[in-house]
């Protein structure tokens, strides 16, 4: 009977709210965890081999933000774009309307045709067309030059000048090979080639030139210089030694 007795005692189950540990109200703190992994139980031994596991599982990455880059090479702004366009694109003439008012001086690298005003200089690397209604105060600088309307100014250029029927020079011309005068040149006309008058033309001051052309019913009123070559050197014949005589 004893021994039933204490078999009966052994299999009656356990009572988990007699546990002492569950009487406690108390709740584990963090700290009180903190130095329960430092003393080397079981649950700091745990603790510890957790976080070397994720330690070794990071390996050497930093905690630096991921950086994004685009794929492929990165679109231009819409500025950028404009620029890059106005630089490739080359200007193949330029116009300068009639009722346009240009304050200071124009410079073109193309073929420039201008019907308007400008109050200044203009130089230009090509051709030139000044119309009819063209009015240029300062001077004039250009390859070549047909000139319809009225120019205050000098004008150089370094090939030809073509003075229409309608254009006025108030000023010098110069050019490199012609000067076609077919309307009125008030000034000194200067070309190292050929000075040609136009029936309807008329100059008015001197005319440098190595040839001059003019046609009947031209007119020119001042001095005409005619240029030419450089004259040779006069030969000098050798001295006779009194041997030689």
């Amino acid at each position: 009977m004893n021994k039933d007795n204490d078999r009966k005692e052994i299999k009656k189950p356990l009572d988990l709210s007699r546990d002492p540990a569950s009487k406690s109200s108390k709740e584990d703190t963090f700290e009180e965890m903190h130095d329960a992994s430092k003393k080397g139980t079981f649950l700091g031994k745990f603790q510890n081999a957790f976080h070397e596991m994720l330690e070794s599982s990071r390996g050497t990455e930093t905690n630096e933000e991921p950086v994004f880059e685009p794929k492929g090479r990165p679109m231009p702004a819409a500025d950028d774009l404009a620029i890059r366009r106005a630089r490739n694109v080359a200007v193949q003439h330029m116009i300068v309307p009639e009722g346009v008012i240009i304050q200071g001086s124009l410079m073109s690298g193309t073929e420039t045709e201008i019907s308007g005003r400008v109050e200044g200089d203009v130089s230009v690397e090509g051709r030139l067309f000044l119309g009819p209604t063209a009015l240029i105060t300062g001077n004039v600088r250009a390859t070549n030059c047909k000139v319809e309307g009225l120019v205050e100014g000098k004008m150089e250029c370094s090939q030809e000048i073509e003075l229409g029927r309608s254009g006025r020079l108030n000023a010098d011309a110069m050019a490199g090979k012609k000067i076609t005068v077919a309307g009125q040149a008030l000034g000194t006309v200067s070309c190292g080639g050929i000075v040609h008058l136009v029936a309807s033309g008329r100059i008015e001051g001197d005319i440098r030139a190595k040839q001059l052309v003019m046609e009947e019913g031209s007119s020119f009123n001042g001095r005409c210089t005619m240029r030419t070559g450089a004259s040779a050197p006069p030969k000098t014949e050798p001295q006779k030694t009194e041997a030689q005589q």
